[in-house]
């Protein structure tokens, strides 16, 4: 059986998403394992581009993995696909307060006051990056469990979802408490403990690491329990341990 290693969003943090990727690989040793990114890789903190570059050489490295894409890598993808100077100007005028300003300037750009140029120049010299987001999913699934960013809809079948939904939904499907076709591993919404937590018909892994120092990774083996991995950023160093989830049941 296929490990599914599911990592929440990460919003720049390459110095966590670094140590956990290693814990991960000493986790996964001989075994068949793959990596799904839940999106949100970018954004808020201070090195998103590094954390594309992790993203990249793990898609590349671990056979069957899977990037989804989140809500601010859509953000970033509007602003490079605008069509006119409108279009531009209000998709970074909602980009930048939500973290985009710090993804900028991890690529080099200080003064986003050309906005076609740094459109132009940012797709130009990061081919790789932009290929892996626009090649994202906005869903990845097993037997027994579905891989989203924010969520489903709870009253549409699996197979019925809008994936902009997905990226964005929140109270409609965390206040959902009846029984879904799949266990849904997502996350989008930071938990309140900054630990993952087991519902009943879902699993949450955004732990707020941009803010709590904690990148939370499931690990998923057909129905058995998930397993936890997560960094703890003491400032001094980050320690990757196995913890316990929030069980809200």
């Amino acid at each position: 059986m296929t490990l599914t290693y599911a990592i929440g969003d990460v919003h720049g943090r390459r110095d966590l998403l670094a140590a956990l990727l290693n814990a991960i690989g000493k986790d996964i040793g001989s075994i068949e394992a793959r990596i799904v990114f839940l999106g949100d890789i970018i954004d808020r903190g201070p090195e998103s581009r590094q954390c594309l570059d992790l993203v990249t050489a793990t898609l590349e490295a671990y056979p069957g993995s899977r990037l989804i894409l989140g809500n601010h890598e859509e953000f970033l993808l509007t602003f490079l696909d605008a069509g006119s100077r409108q279009a531009r100007e209000t998709a970074i005028r909602r980009w930048l307060p939500n973290g985009g300003s710090e993804t900028l300037h991890s690529y080099g750009f200080e003064d986003p006051a050309d906005l076609d140029r740094v459109a132009r120049q940012l797709a130009s010299d990061n081919p790789e990056h932009i290929a892996a987001l626009r090649d994202a999913s906005w869903m990845d699934e097993t037997d027994e469990q579905f891989f989203v960013h924010g969520g489903i809809d709870p009253h549409r079948p699996l197979d019925e979802q809008d994936p902009t939904t997905t990226r964005w939904i929140r109270n409609t499907f965390l206040d959902f408490k009846g029984p879904l076709p799949k266990i849904i591993v997502h996350g989008h919404t930071m938990t309140d403990s900054s630990l993952p937590e087991l519902h009943a018909n879902r699993v949450a892994l955004d732990t707020g690491a941009v803010y709590s120092g904690h990148l939370t990774c499931g690990i998923f083996a057909g129905d058995a329990p998930p397993r936890f991995l997560a960094t703890d950023d003491h400032g001094a160093g980050i320690e990757v341990s196995e913890v316990c989830a929030l069980d809200c049941r």
